[in-house]
This record gives C-alpha cells, sequence and structure tokens, in this order.
C-alpha cells in the first residue's frame, strides 16, 4: 500500500498506540496481515503483530460504536449504565482505565446528575 511502512511494528507498539489513542484502520490491520504473512511463508501467527493489530482496531471501532450510541441519546436520559459501558469500551480499547478528562468520564458526569435530578 502507498505511503505504508514496510516494517512490521512489534505487538508491544501496536498496543501503546491504542493507549496513546491512535487508531488502528483496518486497511493497516490487513497490511501487517499481509506483510506477515510475506516474511513467514504462511498464515499471520496466531498472537502475533497481525493478530494485536487486528484486535486493537476491533476493540477501538467497539468503543467508537458504544460511545456513539451513548451521545446520539438525549443528554437527560443517559444513565450510569450507560456510563459504564463508555468506560468498559474505553478501558478496552486504551488498554487501562481511563482517567480525569477522558470520554467516559465526562459522560459519567453526565449520569452522576441525571440521577440526582431523580
Amino acid at each position: 500500500m502507498a505511503g505504508m511502512d514496510t516494517e512490521i511494528p512489534r505487538r508491544d507498539e501496536m498496543e501503546e498506540r491504542a493507549a496513546h489513542g491512535h487508531p488502528v484502520s483496518q486497511a493497516e490491520a490487513s497490511h501487517i496481515a499481509s506483510e506477515e504473512s510475506d516474511l513467514t511463508g504462511r498464515a499471520p501467527i496466531k498472537g502475533g503483530v497481525a493478530a494485536t493489530a487486528q484486535s486493537v482496531h476491533d476493540r477501538q471501532q467497539n468503543y467508537v460504536e458504544t460511545a456513539g450510541d451513548v451521545a446520539r441519546k438525549p443528554a437527560e436520559e443517559i444513565t450510569k449504565e450507560d456510563a459504564a459501558k463508555v468506560q468498559k469500551a474505553e478501558a478496552r480499547a486504551m488498554g487501562g482505565q481511563p482517567g480525569k478528562g477522558s470520554i467516559s468520564a465526562n459522560i459519567q458526569s453526565v449520569a452522576d446528575r441525571n440521577e440526582q435530578r431523580e
């Protein structure tokens, strides 16, 4: 693919990118799988870089979809359950618990305010 590095990143580099919020596209995950297959002469390695890249991509997509579903709700209808779903998806996508100022923290704040209004 034009513009893509031919050097395959290490697994820890893929996880570090995820932890810093850098997206992994499906095209990038597929490119890494192709490169890994070319190097090994067989299908991508179970638990290898290509599998890690695909996993990171899938976790990021799940997070985007989960957060998007909640974001489309009227703010006054956001619940603690919604906040927990987003927090779980964000933690999986980033490889650790999201901190202050994260999207899930902001959604949690909205849910807390809504609960106080009841």
